[in-house]
């Protein structure tokens, strides 16, 4: 590998994470590894015309191999994307009729006031994405994830505990006493000395807060 190749590969470090966190269920570093893959075929393929960034030039490599390796796996990915798809299916029905033919992406990013990578992204995975509020056999709810987590991955754990941590005291007492634990509302509500209406409102909140945080 050589010196230049070296530097792109460390300067792309903190677009490859930002792209890796579009995905759930993967493991980061495998995510990682396949971005640095994406980086370096887009290296060779890169031609510094003056007008795109390597950086730009580069995302849809490196989400491309991301894709990849997901997409042989059971995996989610955040609820933007899907919300985009729709979108961007939406605009593109919209801009067909105006313009009498089927719009480009060039086209509908300009309608739409969205980059285009941004719009190759949410099309190549708009047939296979999974929402986050879905389950499936192979995937945990995050009350399952917390009430099992010896049996989640050290990566899983990680984020569990970050997720955690965006809690105020209160809401971590709950989540405390209801899944480490395993106390009732009623059981909860008697040890924090609050009502059960109050745990149950705050567990709801809480539970809302951790997966925004997991999973977007």
């Amino acid at each position: 590998m050589n010196n230049i190749l070296e530097t792109v590969i460390k300067d792309s470090v903190g677009l490859i994470w930002k792209i890796s966190k579009q995905f759930y269920g993967v493991d980061k570093q495998d995510l990682y590894q396949a971005g640095v893959l994406g980086v370096i075929k887009a290296f060779k393929n890169y031609k510094d015309d003056g007008d795109s960034k390597f950086s730009t030039y580069a995302y849809k490599y490196i989400y491309g191999e991301m894709y990849n390796l997901a997409s042989s796996k059971s995996f989610k990915v955040s609820k933007d994307i899907l919300t985009l798809a729709k979108q961007i299916e939406k605009g593109r029905n919209l801009l067909a009729q105006k313009i009498m033919h089927m719009p480009s992406n060039k086209e509908l990013a300009m309608f739409l006031e969205i980059e285009e990578e941004k719009i190759e992204q949410a099309l190549m995975c708009a047939s296979t994405i999974l929402s986050i509020d879905e389950e499936s056999e192979n995937t945990r709810s995050l009350k399952e994830t917390i009430a099992y987590k010896e049996a989640i991955s050290e990566d899983e754990k990680i984020t569990l505990n970050d997720s955690f941590k965006t809690l105020n005291d209160l809401e971590q007492d709950i989540i405390k006493a209801r899944y480490y634990e395993d106390l009732t509302q009623s059981e909860t509500a008697k040890k924090l000395g609050i009502t059960q209406v109050m745990v149950s409102r705050y567990e709801s909140k809480s539970l809302e807060k951790m997966k925004e945080y997991m999973y977007m």
